[in-house]
C-alpha cells in the first residue's frame, strides 16, 4: 500500500471525468468527500480541465455555482440510473466523446468497458464485514460483482484509510501495490468560534436549551445508535445532558434510535435533529461538550476530525479508521461494551481537565488533515496515470501497472 505519493514528474495536462453522480442528498458522507475534494482539486490544478458528470437526483447542501466559476471545468449529465448494467455499456461512449484522458470515481464503481485509466475510492467495506447492513438481499450478489469487477478494472485504488486497505486486500485479493491510502481532509470552517452571537442563534433556531452529547451521521445499523442511547439511559440521572443526534433516518432501515429513545422514555432528553445544513455543522460541533462516534465499522470517521478540529472532545469506537484517524486525542472504546461507553462518557463530562486535554489534541490532531493535501496526491495520481497510459500508447509491448 503506497502512503507517500507518486514522484511529481513532468506535469501535463490532463482532462479528467470525474463522476459527481454521488453528490446528492442521499450520500451523506460520500457525497462530500467528493465535493470538498472537487473544490481543493479544481484550485490546485489549473492547468488540468475537469469534466464533471452530474447526475439528476436532488442536492441541498452544496453550492455548485463555486465550482462552475471555474474556466476548466464543465458539467456533463453521467448516465442514469446508478448502478443500473447500462450505465456500463454508455461510459465507454461518454468518455471517448468528451475526450477524457483520466477517469475518478468517488466511489467503488468504475467503467469496466473502456481501456482509459480510472481511479476509485473506496471508502468502507461495510457490506462485506456486515452483509445484514445491505437492507436488499437480491442486491447482495449485484454489488460482489460490481466490486469484484471494479477492483480489477481500475488501474489505482484510493484507500481513506489503512484499515480500509487492508480490508480491500483481505477481501478481494487486492494487491498492494494498486492501493493508495490518502486520507479526507477538514474544511477550514471547523474550528472554535468565538462569536457568541453565532452560538446563540444556533441554540434558538433548533431550541437547544440544554447542555448536550452530539453523534453526528445518518441513523443506519452500522452507527451503532443502540449502544449510544442504551449508555446515556444510564446517565440521564446523573448529568442534565440532552443526546443530541444529527442526522436523517435512513428510510431503508428500522428508526431503532427513535424507537428505543420512546421505549426507554427519553424522548424529552433526546433530540433528533435529522437534516443540518452544512453551514450549521461546525456551531453545532462547537456547542457540543461532547461528540460520541460508537459506530462497529467507519471507513474513515470525518465528523471525528471535524469534532477535533472545533476542539471539541470525541469518544470514539477502538475500530477500524477510528484508532488512526484520531490517535491519542481522543477516548477510544469498546462500541459494543454499554458499561464501557457509558463510564468513558461519565468521565469526560465530570473530568475539566480531561476535556480540555482532548480539547487542545484533537485541535492539533485535525490540523495534519487538509482537503488541499488530499487534491494534491490525488492530483500527482492523475499525473501518473496519465504518464504511464503515454508510454503504453508510445510502446505498446510495456506492460501495464
Amino acid at each position: 500500500m503506497i502512503e507517500s505519493g507518486f514522484p511529481t514528474g513532468i506535469e501535463a495536462r490532463v482532462r479528467i471525468g470525474f463522476d459527481a453522480r454521488y453528490i446528492n442528498d442521499r450520500y451523506h458522507g460520500i457525497g462530500r468527500y467528493a465535493f470538498r475534494m472537487l473544490e481543493s482539486l479544481i484550485a490546485a490544478s489549473p492547468e488540468n480541465s475537469f469534466v464533471i458528470f452530474r447526475g439528476t437526483e436532488p442536492d441541498s447542501r452544496f453550492e455548485w455555482n463555486s465550482l462552475a466559476a471555474w474556466s476548466n471545468v464543465q458539467f456533463q449529465p453521467g448516465p442514469r440510473p446508478l448502478y443500473w448494467p447500462q450505465e456500463q455499456l454508455l461510459w465507454p461512449w461518454i468518455l471517448q466523446k468528451n475526450r477524457i484522458d483520466v477517469f475518478h470515481s468517488p466511489y467503488f464503481v468504475a467503467p469496466v468497458f473502456t481501456s482509459l485509466p480510472s481511479i476509485i475510492t473506496i471508502h468502507d467495506l461495510i457490506f462485506d464485514r456486515y452483509p445484514d447492513y445491505m437492507p436488499m438481499a437480491w442486491s447482495r450478489p449485484y454489488y460482489h460483482l460490481l466490486m469484484k469487477m471494479s477492483v480489477r478494472r481500475a488501474q489505482r485504488i484510493v484507500a481513506v484509510s489503512r484499515a480500509t486497505a487492508q480490508d480491500l486486500v483481505h477481501f478481494y485479493h487486492v494487491k498492494d501495490s494498486k492501493v493508495e491510502i490518502i486520507s479526507e481532509g477538514v474544511e477550514p470552517a471547523f474550528r472554535p468560534l468565538s462569536d457568541p452571537d453565532q452560538a446563540l442563534s444556533l441554540r434558538d433556531r433548533y431550541k437547544l436549551e440544554n447542555p448536550y452529547i452530539l453523534t453526528v451521521g445518518a441513523r443506519r445499523p452500522h452507527k451503532n445508535h443502540v449502544s449510544l442511547l442504551r449508555s446515556f439511559a444510564g446517565l440521564a440521572a446523573d448529568f442534565n445532558h440532552d443526546l443530541v443526534f444529527a442526522g436523517p433516518a435512513d428510510q431503508r432501515f428500522p428508526d431503532q434510535a427513535r424507537e428505543l429513545a420512546s421505549q426507554l422514555g427519553l424522548l424529552g432528553r433526546v433530540r433528533f435533529l435529522d437534516w443540518v445544513p452544512e453551514e450549521d455543522l461546525p456551531a453545532l460541533y462547537n456547542q457540543a461538550d461532547l461528540v460520541v462516534l460508537p459506530s462497529v465499522i467507519e471507513g474513515f470517521g470525518l465528523p471525528a476530525l471535524e469534532a477535533m478540529a472545533c476542539a471539541t472532545p470525541v469518544i470514539a469506537a477502538n475500530n477500524s479508521s477510528f484508532p488512526e484517524v484520531i490517535a491519542n486525542a481522543g477516548l477510544l472504546v469498546d462500541p459494543t461494551d454499554i458499561n464501557s461507553l457509558q463510564a468513558a462518557i461519565a468521565r469526560l463530562l465530570s473530568t475539566p481537565s480531561l476535556s480540555r486535554h482532548l480539547s487542545h489534541a484533537g485541535r492539533q490532531r485535525a490540523a495534519h488533515f487538509t482537503w488541499d493535501a488530499t487534491a494534491s496526491r490525488i492530483r500527482r495520481l492523475y499525473q501518473a496515470l496519465f504518464q504511464e497510459r503515454r508510454l503504453q500508447l508510445s510502446h505498446p509491448e510495456t506492460p501495464p501497472s
